[in-house]
């Protein structure tokens, strides 16, 4: 089994939650690999709204040459709620 690459994911604590920024590599595996129809099955009440939107906005950002995803999440496990931005710079 392979290594994996080190990833620059960023995860920052916020008041109530945390905010992810993916790099750009990231963002297109997110959309290449389909991350977000496999989050959105995941058996959680906000899995759907959360995979349909990553995966729409990694696709959207992936097709810029520095395009990346922010999101932030903020709430107890079962109760989550957030923002997601796709950046293309």
């Amino acid at each position: 089994m392979a290594a994996a690459p080190a990833s620059a994911l960023g995860v920052t604590p916020v008041p109530g939650g945390y905010q992810v920024d993916l790099t750009h590599d990231e963002t297109v595996w997110v959309s290449q690999n389909n991350i977000g129809r496999a989050a959105a099955g995941l058996p959680h009440p906000s899995a759907a709204s959360f995979g349909q939107t990553l995966g729409s906005v990694a696709s959207v950002a992936a097709e810029f040459p520095q395009g990346r995803v922010s999101f932030t999440v903020f709430g107890p496990l079962d109760t989550l709620n957030g923002t997601m931005v796709a950046y293309k710079d």
